[in-house]
Order: structure tokens, then C-alpha cells, then sequence
């Protein structure tokens, strides 16, 4: 089957949804309070410039990889640090995913279990899930967007009658540059990882088409995200918010559970779980073409297990030190480490122009 742009702008939405709606919220909700939605917006509008330059250096070369014409470019000794340091990336991020995973079950519904034991269930279904490829994982996301768009409305629709709407006012009535701007860098570095759709060349193009879907995708995910962050603040307001670890299933803990919403939270659970693999699982697939562009198509066969292997060392080194990862998951540190990468695209236009100007011939 060939992949659509259709299913790049399904992909997309799932790919983003896994985390956003889980760990972002409750970040914004904690940093920026009733003035959220200005840091949400900001960040959205900032994340799609990084999409433009993420479509302009696709175009560079059309229907090659960005990870095989790009030495052209930024030199070959600059792109391979930089595939190098796409590689180091997506490991971390990984083991990000597994991390938050180990920790939502583990404090929810498999407590006692020894962290390592998850950790490894996790790496085999995501080394996996890699291993299969850019293509069965664009499928994957195609069966689970149905369903994460109708239990995510429903479940934004059921909890409209708790929210307290007399709160609204004070959504226009407190601002801080400050504390808006730092909020919306962090919610740009959250929106922004476009640089992994670079390796979805050649098999799709990426051009103004696939351009006009994923804004479509961003669009929504931002409406879902000020959604989720609007209903959080108006159940539970700017302080308990705080406290609020998972918005979607703290509300429906908080209903009754007598009616349909108290038995959502499993389906919440599967859906979340689901897109999660599917974050992880194409992460570890980017990793590991950067990894072969490095060694020369080196241990092929080994390289998806290996790399996994790393990312699953890194999260149950965390697991062993959980303030450690509480710490490096909110710093200032990490936010700029993320957009360091997610700007490579911005990187490879820059080149692309300042070459294409000293290759141009007098007039």
C-alpha cells in the first residue's frame, strides 16, 4: 500500500497526542495558570515556522532523504554531527516514553512490580513495532486516530457539566510576559519535533501537499490541547491543577462512576498506551537510520534491538533515581536541548540559501 498525506496528517495527530495531552497540560496549568491558553497559542504559532523549514529542507532534494542528500548541504563532517545528534535524541526521548509509562502503571495499576520488568515488556514491543518499519507504523496510527478523536471529544463533552464557568473572566484578566513567554517556548519544544518527518521521504513526498495536512494536524492538536488545559483549569482551578498529575483521568475519577464516564478511564488508557508505542516505536526507527548513516549500513538486524536496549538502560537508571527524572523532565536545560534539534531543519535552509548565493553567477 502507499502511504497518503491523509495518513501522514492521521500520523501526525496520533504521534503528537501520545504526550501532549498526557504530560503537557498539567505543565502549562502549573507554570501559566489562567493566562495558559496565550502560552499555548504562542507555542503553536512559533512550532509552525519549525514546520515550514521542515518542508523547505525537504524539498532540497525531492524524493531522497534528508539523511542521505544532506552532507551536500551542511558539509559532511557538520551533517554527520548532526545526524548524530538527531541520534542521541530519539534514544533520550525514548526512554522518556518508557519512563512515564513504568511510572503511570506503576502507580496505578501494576504496583509491586519491579520497574525493570515493565521496562523490558515495553523495549520488546517497541523494538518491534520499529523494526516493522516507517509504513507499518503510518498504519498502526490509521487504527487508532477513529478512535482517539471520538473518546477524546466525548470525553471533553462529558466533562463540561462539572466545569465551573465563572472562572472564564480571569482568563483575559491576568498576564505576564514573563511567565507567557517561558511557557510558550516549552510549549513550542512539545509541538515543534517535525524534523522526524523528514524520514518519511521516499516514501512520501514532501511538498506543499503533505505541508497543507500536517498544518491541519497542528490546528487540531491545538484545539484538543486548549481544550484538555480549559477543562482542567474550570474542574479543578489554577491551584488543585497543579497537584493534577493525568487531567483526562482525574476527571473521570471525579465523576460517578454509576454512568458511562466512570468506566472511560480503561479505553483513556488503552488509546493513550497505544499512540505511546507508536511515539517511541518511529523514534527508535529515526534512530536507527541515523545510526546505519553512521556506521555505513553496519549490523542492521541488531541496530533496532540495540538502540532500544539504550533507551530502556537510560529509563531504569531514572527509575532509580525518580527525582532525578522529575528534574531533568521539567528543566530549562532539556527544553533547549529539544529545540536545538527540532531547529536542524532550520539549519539545512540556511545552508541551502547561503550556497545557492555563492554558487550564483554574476549578472
Amino acid at each position: 500500500m502507499r502511504t497518503t498525506n491523509w495518513q501522514i496528517f492521521r500520523f501526525s495527530l496520533v504521534y503528537f497526542n501520545s504526550r501532549t495531552s498526557i504530560f503537557l497540560i498539567p505543565i502549562i496549568v502549573s507554570g501559566s495558570g489562567y493566562q495558559g491558553w496565550i502560552s499555548i497559542l504562542f507555542g503553536s504559532a512559533m512550532s509552525v515556522v519549525l514546520l515550514f523549514f521542515m518542508i523547505k529542507a525537504g524539498k532540497l532534494k525531492t524524493g531522497d532523504s534528508w539523511i542521505d542528500f544532506g552532507s551536500q548541504f551542511m558539509g559532511k563532517w557538520g551533517h554527520r554531527v548532526l545526524v548524530l545528534l538527531l541520534l542521541c535524541w530519539c534514544v533520550y526521548y525514548t526512554s522518556y516514553d518508557i519512563e512515564n509509562f513504568v511510572l503511570f502503571f506503576g502507580s496505578n495499576y501494576m504496583r509491586g512490580t519491579p520497574p525493570l520488568f515493565i521496562q523490558l515488556v515495553i523495549g520488546i514491543v517497541i523494538a518491534y513495532t520499529a523494526a516493522k518499519g516507517v509504513a507499518t507504523i503510518i498504519y498502526m496510527a490509521d487504527g487508532v486516530f477513529l478512535l482517539l478523536i471520538a473518546t477524546t471529544f466525548f470525553s471533553l463533552y462529558l466533562f463540561l457539566p462539572n466545569a465551573n464557568f465563572q472562572m472564564l473572566p480571569a482568563f483575559i484578566h491576568y498576564f505576564d510576559p514573563g511567565i507567557t513567554i517561558k511557557d510558550a517556548v516549552t510549549v513550542t519544544s512539545w509541538f515543534a519535533e517535525w524534523v522526524v518527518l523528514l524520514f518519511v521521504a521516499p516514501e512520501l513526498k514532501i511538498n506543499n501537499n503533505l505541508l497543507k495536512k500536517v498544518l491541519l494536524a497542528e490546528f487540531v492538536l491545538t484545539v484538543l490541547v486548549l481544550a484538555g488545559w480549559a477543562l482542567t483549569m474550570l474542574n479543578f482551578g489554577p491551584h488543585l491543577g497543579k497537584d493534577v498529575q493525568y487531567p483526562y483521568l482525574d476527571m473521570v475519577r471525579s465523576s460517578s462512576h454509576d454512568d458511562i464516564l466512570g468506566n472511560l478511564d480503561p479505553i483513556l488508557i488503552g488509546i493513550w498506551s497505544a499512540s505511546m508505542f507508536i511515539h517511541s516505536s518511529f523514534m527508535i526507527y529515526v534512530a536507527s537510520k541515523c545510526a546505519l548513516y553512521l556506521t555505513k549500513q553496519k549490523g542492521e538486524k541488531l541496530m533496532v534491538p540495540f538502540l532500544v536496549f539504550c533507551s530502556v538502560l537510560i529509563a531504569y537508571l531514572y527509575s532509580r533515581s525518580i527525582t532525578r527524572y522529575y528534574s531533568d523532565f521539567s528543566s530549562s536545560l532539556v527544553v533547549i536541548l529539544w529545540l536545538v534539534v527540532e531547529c536542524i531543519p532550520v539549519y539545512y535552509t540556511m545552508a541551502a540559501f547561503i550556497k545557492s548565493r555563492i554558487n550564483k553567477p554574476a549578472s
